[in-house]
């Protein structure tokens, strides 16, 4: 468990996340087993079965496709390549016709997506892992923001900071225009208003202009 969580960083958590740590370090080396790479029997194994039912590939010699068949497919579990060989000897591959062997690309590849999912679950559980003691001490400092705002002192500052806060701000703007002047002082400013006389441009459009011609 020393390679996802630290020795130090273990001791420091809480009981809890702990528990957590033991069971994604469980998970991680099951997972670990699942992904454990094959030995060369499996691949002449598999290459032997692909071979027995498909032709081969035009121009490419089985040597030369056991070998590279190996370096592709060397790092897959033995029940990955087992089961990417059901698939192209039962035709469930997507884009392959059933009549030639699949190349060393071909065949890695879709071996890899069967064991896609177990892989983005071991990077997942990693990263939850990284994180452990971070949400722990987030758990932490909630916790004491918590009893602290329960605090009557604590909420007794907080309340007068709210009042001295709204009493040094300014007056809310209401938006009514001329407040607090007299009815005479807002007739003079009224008289100061330039009314300009109401031109329609009606006259000036293409249908009007149209409708004359």
């Amino acid at each position: 468990m020393a390679d996802l969580v630290p020795a130090d960083v273990f001791e420091r958590l809480p009981e809890r996340y702990r528990r957590r740590a033991r069971e994604i370090a469980a998970r991680v080396a099951e997972i670990d087993m699942l992904l454990r790479r094959c030995d060369t029997g499996a691949l002449r194994d598999a290459a032997v079965r692909l071979r027995g039912q498909l032709r081969p590939q035009p121009d490419v010699e089985m040597a030369d496709f056991a070998r590279e068949f190996k370096t592709a497919c060397g790092d897959l579990p033995e029940w990955a390549v087992s089961e990417a060989t059901n698939d192209f000897l039962a035709g469930r591959v997507e884009n392959h016709t059933g009549q030639f062997m699949p190349t060393c690309a071909e065949f890695a590849r879709h071996a890899r997506a069967i064991i896609a999912p177990f892989v983005g679950e071991k990077n997942g559980l990693r990263n939850e892992a990284e994180r452990l003691f971070e949400r722990a001490e987030d758990e932490a400092r909630r916790a004491a923001l918590a009893v602290e705002r329960a605090d009557p002192d604590v909420r007794a500052r907080v309340r007068a900071m709210l009042a001295a806060a709204k009493a040094g701000a300014p007056l809310p703007v209401t938006g009514r225009a001329h407040i607090g002047t007299t009815p005479e002082t807002k007739a003079e400013l009224d008289k100061l208003r330039v009314r300009r006389p109401h031109v329609s441009k009606l006259p000036e459009t293409r249908l009007v202009k149209g409708k004359r011609s």
